[in-house]
């Protein structure tokens, strides 16, 4: 028996290494991992009441129940009830051997026993649609179990040398009605249909008791007991949920909610054109797999719905449409579809390379701008040089050259090109006499003149000038304003200036104070400074002459006060 046990753990051994090797052709989702079945068989007893060879006698019918859990396509486990009985009888054995003894006996027997199975061939196969095949898979199989039993133990009349009373009174004694028991063996299952199949398995159960038939010292105590097991099965898969009724369960179902075909993993195919629709880029219209199930009806090898032109040939490069003088542009795009020309220019020829076409280029051998309609233009002023009257310098529109005040008299006719004056006074303004302008500024006795610009520059220097607040106290940042009217009196020495400050606020006798009292203190800065002397120089303050606004400096930050400087 225990060779038998080692010979058995050998052939599990190697399929288990078996198994590593076994590859599926095609990776499919198998549904229903769980059985449940009923075996119905026959035992055969071996043990003390048995030689060698197995008899009808030792026969005894059991039945019961089972499940099974698939835990990958070559292993499963198998828990299981078995309900029969086990019997012999020394009269019944096929060589007489123990015909003097005449012992007999026979019992209930229940086992309890959990099972490994090992498919070396796969348990199921499938078609790469995911169908089931009706195959046959065998299998070896083994584990653990109990066993009860209670058995009645008679000596036969007639026997020649019965067994001694007091071996089979303790026996009786040392009954044990529960024992440990090692199944092995083999089966074949007949995968019938996707949830049914029939299986025939044959095992050993061999014990760790010798009292399985209720008798040890009374024959054999060196040898345990135990039993042969033949079994015809029949089982159901269940375990799996089947949410849209399609016959793919939702563990396989890429389309859970939506009625599909089983080779397409519960996923419906619209159009019938063998490529499942979340696949499919027209699921309502046939197409081939080359296209992801669009249709091509010019056959070009574009889609319809990428082609531009989906009734002519046409090439992949095109987006589908013809281009019959190859120059890379679509006849329906070619605005010279039959000669060939450049893309950027619809298509149409470019002789001179200007990136005008031949057919709007007035001169299509001369390299030009678009902006001279393909012509030449030397100075860059847009005016082509066949119309250009001053064909080396840019200019305008008009004649090609230039207007550097803008004033409409062209710099080569004007007598003041670089101020705008009037078309009638040869591009000067007005009061100008044969290009000489009048004098705009301040003239002081003596001829000194302070320019108009200057006079622009003492305003700015006045607007500059902040007080501290409620104060006659000058700010730093005004001295450099200050020192500007200090540099332009000291050119004129004739010249004299007088100071009017001005405060924000109603007129009131302090703020007019105040204003005279910053007044004052420009007079006295400038005679500190020795720029001006007293009698070049007076002041005088007033109150605000528009209460509604604020005094400002040139960059429109609030100073409260207005300075004003005058030339006398």
């Amino acid at each position: 028996m225990k060779k038998g046990l080692f010979a058995l753990i050998a052939i599990l051994s190697l399929a288990s290494y078996n198994v590593q090797a076994q590859q599926d052709t095609c990776k499919v989702c198998k549904p229903f991992p769980w059985e449940i079945g009923i075996p119905l068989g026959l035992t055969q007893y071996f043990g003390d009441v048995h030689c060698s060879m197995p008899y009808a006698a030792g026969n005894r019918i059991v039945s019961g129940v089972f499940a099974r859990r698939h835990l990958s396509d070559y292993f499963a486990v198998r828990p299981q009830v078995l309900v029969g009985g086990l019997a012999g009888n020394d009269f019944s054995q096929p060589d007489g051997y123990w015909d003097y003894r005449g012992l007999k006996f026979k019992t209930p027997l229940v086992e309890a026993s959990l099972l490994g199975e090992i498919y070396p061939f796969q348990e199921r196969k499938f078609t790469c649609d995911g169908l089931t095949r009706k195959t046959l898979a065998p299998y070896l199989f083994g584990g653990i179990g109990v066993t009860y039993t209670n058995p009645t133990v008679e000596v036969q009349p007639g026997t020649a040398f019965p067994p001694l009373p007091r071996d089979l009174q303790a026996d009786q004694d040392n009954l044990q009605k529960w024992a440990a028991v090692i199944p092995f063996g083999l089966g074949v299952k007949w995968n019938l249909a996707e949830r049914f199949a029939l299986g025939l398995e044959g095992g050993y159960r061999y014990s760790l008791s010798d009292y399985l038939d209720g008798i040890s010292m009374a024959a054999n105590d060196q040898r345990n007991d135990g039993y042969f097991l033949g079994l015809l099965t029949g089982s159901y898969r269940f375990g799996d949920k089947d949410t849209d009724k399609d016959g793919t369960v939702d563990k396989c179902d890429a389309c859970v909610n939506t009625p599909g075909l089983r080779k397409f993993q519960g996923c419906p195919d619209t159009d019938g054109d063998g490529i499942p629709d979340q696949m499919d880029e027209c699921p309502t219209l046939a197409g081939p797999a080359s296209l992801m199930g669009c249709p091509d009806s010019d056959g070009d090898g574009i889609a319809d719905k990428d082609d531009e032109c989906p009734t002519l040939y046409g090439l992949a490069s095109l987006n589908g449409c013809p281009d019959r003088d190859g120059d890379g542009v679509a006849d329906k795009d070619d605005e010279c579809p039959d000669l060939a020309g450049v893309v950027e220019l619809n298509g149409c020829p470019d002789t001179d390379g200007d990136g005008i076409a031949d057919k709007d280029d007035q001169c299509p051998n001369s390299p030009g701008p678009a902006s001279t309609n393909g012509c030449p233009d030397k100075d860059g002023d847009g005016v082509a040089d066949t119309d250009d009257d001053c064909i080396n310098v840019a200019g305008d529109a008009d004649n090609g050259c230039p207007d550097s005040d803008g004033d409409g008299v062209p710099d080569n006719k004007d007598l003041c090109p670089d101020i705008p004056g009037l078309i009638s006074n040869d591009g000067c303004p007005e009061g100008y006499v044969n290009g000489e302008a009048p004098f705009m500024g301040y003239k002081t006795e003596s001829g000194c003149e302070i320019s108009a610009a200057e006079l622009d520059e003492l305003n700015y220097a006045a607007q500059q000038v902040e007080f501290y607040s409620g104060t006659n106290k000058i700010r730093p940042t005004s001295y450099k304003s200050l020192q500007r009217v200090c540099d332009l009196l000291s050119r004129c020495p004739d010249a004299s200036i007088h100071v009017n400050a001005y405060n924000d606020g109603a007129a009131t006798s302090a703020n007019v104070r105040l204003a005279k009292l910053r007044a004052c203190a420009l007079y006295t800065y400038f005679l500190q400074k020795k720029c001006l002397t007293k009698s070049r120089v007076s002041y005088d303050g007033f109150g605000d002459e528009d209460t509604s606004t604020y005094y400002t400096n040139a960059d429109g930050k609030r100073t409260g006060t207005r300075i004003e400087f005058i030339l006398r």
